[in-house]
């Protein structure tokens, strides 16, 4: 070979090789991860080395597994674990193309492009896809704590899977940290079942129901009196329950506080009242007063009815809330007013306070949430919508949220804002989004935290959290504070992991 031709060959060599190292063909990453159909495949992953897949999870918990094809190629893609160690389900990934960014009210957008987000579970497992295909790990409660050997094929590949249970426990569908709401009639379109309270539209409702608290959260709707009974079922493993109340008049504001009064009488949950949503002018706030005064005067009130304002805490409200919900309260009212018993909740996200729910922001955006709560002590956080089929709000009919992402759009009001994926974190079908799965594992971080400070570890777990999140909610400027590479957050993860068989368990682990 001539010395030409050998630089020549070493020089292709070379920028094969690149290319390689910064778009693999077949990348594994985890649920945090979103990216557009147009961009390359991450050099890193946190769970895989070119190699081998390696997996780690508490019992309890449920890993999520996407598998990018970056050559174009179609595979057929199929994760397989024991029995004994995960159930493991796959879903087909659907893209949304974005066409006009969000605009700045949800935080920067990163523009135009084709989005993964809508999930179609694979009924028999195995995946075809010439882009991105994506699995569920869930690891059983009952897992013995241990070593795991399985397989991710991808049709030619097959790449060895090491799944790593863990001693620690969560247990995601207690107390869910996320309040998600969402109209019955919303549901009843979209199944094509009569909007009547009746058997039909109470178990289209129910699948619903299950798919959020399998992420961490729970749908309710603040419905009148006369139709939470058919709901009631809903209403277990949380602290509090949205309600409505007619606030036409005194005397109607008294026959519904009565009614929820009786209705929660005996329950371990706590109802709550927002008769006034976001109020911004002094007579708006004016107005939500006089109301919660007189549903206190009808009986209503902590520690039985709560009255909640979204809103920060602010001496135009008097005495008469007992919730704000913003997350400017955090975390300099929620500290000074602790003691009086009223509760500081948050809502939605943008950055720098936290992660936004639209479709056109990163991946770790809705998994911040999680460690957000743990930082300031979130008790409750309220996603304005997750089944925001039709954009109500600005006068809009149904949108086709399979072909067009812009779910909110101000302009048709007058407004100039609009959001993409804005209130939609699940699609008819009830199918999941990519986003509900970010969402999840965010909260399930949130549970493996809580397990270390539970078991003597707060300080340690403290320290973890302000490294990931120096700043958030109402304490947060300028840009956010967190890093947006799902690499250094599942360090993060591992090292709660770490910590908590160090601190928590002293079960030997064994090989499988």
């Amino acid at each position: 070979m001539s010395s030409a031709r050998f630089v020549s060959y070493l020089a292709s060599a070379s920028l094969s090789v690149a290319a390689c190292r910064a778009a693999p063909r077949v990348q594994v990453l985890g649920d945090s991860t979103r990216l557009k159909k147009s961009e390359p495949s991450p050099e890193k992953s946190a769970i895989f080395d070119g190699k081998v897949v390696r997996l780690r999870g508490a019992r309890g918990e449920t890993l999520g597994v996407q598998v990018r094809i970056g050559d174009g190629r179609a595979r057929q893609v199929h994760l397989e674990l024991p029995e004994a160690a995960a159930t493991v389900s796959g879903f087909s990934v659907r893209f949304l193309r974005v066409a006009e960014p969000s605009t700045d009210m949800y935080g920067p957008s990163l523009g135009t492009g084709d989005y993964p987000d809508v999930l179609v579970p694979a009924r028999a497992g195995t995946i075809t896809s010439n882009d991105l295909a994506y699995f569920d790990v869930a690891i059983p409660s009952t897992a013995t704590p241990g070593s795991y050997q399985g397989t991710l094929s991808c049709s030619e590949q097959t790449l060895p899977v090491v799944l790593e249970v863990s001693s620690a426990h969560i247990d995601l569908r207690r107390d869910p940290l996320v309040w998600v709401f969402y109209l019955p009639s919303e549901i009843a379109q979209s199944e094509g079942v009569p909007d009547n309270d009746g058997p039909e539209q109470l178990e289209s409702e129910a699948r619903y129901h299950q798919l959020f608290r399998e992420h961490g959260a729970f749908l309710a709707s603040d419905l009148g009196p006369a139709r939470f009974p058919p709901r009631r079922r809903f209403v277990h493993d949380v602290k509090y329950w949205p309600v409505a109340i007619d606030t036409s008049s005194e005397a109607a504001i008294e026959r519904d506080v009565h009614a929820w009064l009786d209705l929660f009488r005996g329950s371990d949950v706590t109802p709550f009242a927002i008769p006034v949503d976001e109020p911004h002018s002094a007579d708006e706030k004016r107005h939500a007063r006089q109301i919660a005064e007189a549903i206190g005067r009808a009986g209503g009130g902590r520690p039985a009815l709560l009255r909640g304002v979204t809103d920060q805490a602010s001496p135009s409200y008097g005495s008469a809330m007992d919730v704000f919900i913003s997350p400017a309260n955090f975390p300099a009212a929620a500290l000074a007013r602790a003691a009086s018993g009223e509760r500081f909740w948050t809502y939605n996200g943008r950055p720098p306070a936290a992660g936004s729910m639209i479709l056109d922001s990163d991946g770790i955006a809705l998994r911040t949430w999680g460690f957000i709560a743990e930082r300031y002590g979130v008790e409750l956080w309220y996603a304005w919508e997750g089944l925001y089929f039709s954009d109500r709000y600005n006068h809009g009919g149904p949108t086709d949220v399979f072909h067009d992402p812009l779910t909110f759009d101000e302009r048709s009001r007058g407004g100039k804002d609009w959001g993409n994926g804005d209130g939609l974190l699940a699609y008819p079908g009830v199918l999941p989004s990519l986003r509900l799965k970010a969402l999840r594992r965010g909260l399930q971080d949130r549970l493996l935290l809580r397990e270390l400070s539970a078991c003597g570890g707060a300080d340690r777990a403290e320290r973890i959290v302000r490294r990931v999140v120096p700043s958030a909610l109402g304490e947060a400027h300028g840009a956010r504070s967190w890093s947006i590479d799902e690499p250094s957050w599942e360090r993060a993860r591992q090292e709660v992991l770490n910590a908590i068989e160090e601190q928590c368990h002293d079960e030997p682990v064994l090989a499988r």
